[in-house]
């Protein structure tokens, strides 16, 4: 009984598929003092210039400046980039060469790589900047800085209106993400405010005893949207899942350094890229 119980349960393993095929990653690094972005951005300070690729998005692709050429590699998986050509995107390049890279599945998502492998364009990045910049102009909501602010939960018109405000301070639409992120905070902010007066004067001495002070909802609304931030560089959203502790408080770029959990100190064996659902449906259909 135990030697056919023992070959099923072989079985039953022969057919599991691997941690990768599941979205959880158990590799480590293969240079991890890099694993850090401040350091893999110190590694391009002999980057040449004339080469037509920006040292951010090499550094975003998680790959490091070897100082030889324009001869780069990923701190993570190892493998090695060169000969870089005006148009090139640096994450594309990554996940089309290198597609089993555990820097490009956290990052980017299994979705990704497997768009790229049919040919497909899953990022718009560029934008023709000697056309007019128009708000209803269409590739302005096909680009990845646009997505990420619509799956972060903000609707398109709030979005259109960033980009707006972007183009009116800045007289550019070469915008980023993080770009549009601060001013939709700030946006989201105002309108708290202009609702909560605007609460405050409709109602009735009664009820305005007990509506809790305007600086404190605001001071709440703030908190929460730190909660959502990494807590290594504050600056993207934490949506990346510490196995085995499960706690989520880091960005897809930063996870990769922690060798232990910052809140609760257990050892990270394995991370887990988070999706969050939204109202847009257009993002689930991708």
């Amino acid at each position: 009984m135990s030697e056919c119980s023992d070959v099923k349960i072989s079985q039953q393993n022969a057919s599991r598929p691997p941690p990768i095929a599941l979205g959880i990653n158990v590799e480590k690094p293969k240079f991890p003092q890099y694993a850090f972005v401040p350091k893999r951005l110190e590694s391009y300070k002999e980057w040449p210039e004339y080469i037509p690729i920006d040292k951010a998005d090499l550094v975003e692709a998680g790959l490091v400046y070897t100082g030889v050429g324009d001869s780069v590699r990923c701190y993570f998986c190892g493998g090695g980039l060169k000969n870089w050509e005006r148009g090139d995107v640096p994450i594309e390049e990554h996940a089309k060469w290198y597609p089993k890279c555990p820097h490009i599945l956290l990052v980017k998502g299994q979705a990704y790589v497997e768009k790229l492998g049919r040919g497909e364009k899953p990022d718009v990045e560029e934008v023709d900047n000697n056309k007019q910049a128009s708000i209803d102009d269409k590739h302005h909501l096909k680009t990845a800085a646009v997505l990420s602010c619509i799956d972060m939960g903000f609707s398109e018109v709030m979005v259109k209106k960033a980009i707006k405000i972007f183009i009116e301070n800045h007289g550019s639409n070469n915008f980023k993400g993080e770009d549009l992120c601060k001013i939709l905070f700030d946006l989201e902010e105002g309108q708290d405010e202009a609702y909560f007066e605007e609460q405050l004067d409709e109602c009735t001495p009664d009820d305005c005893e007990k509506i809790e002070p305007l600086e404190t909802l605001l001071e709440e609304n703030h908190k929460l949207k730190e909660n959502q931030l990494c807590k290594i560089c504050m600056d993207s959203r934490a949506d990346v899942i510490f196995l085995p502790c499960g706690h989520m408080i880091s960005c897809p770029q930063c996870a990769p350094a922690l060798i232990k959990c910052p809140v609760c100190r257990q050892t990270v064996n394995g991370h887990i890229k988070a999706f969050f659902a939204t109202t847009s449906m257009s993002s689930q259909k991708n």
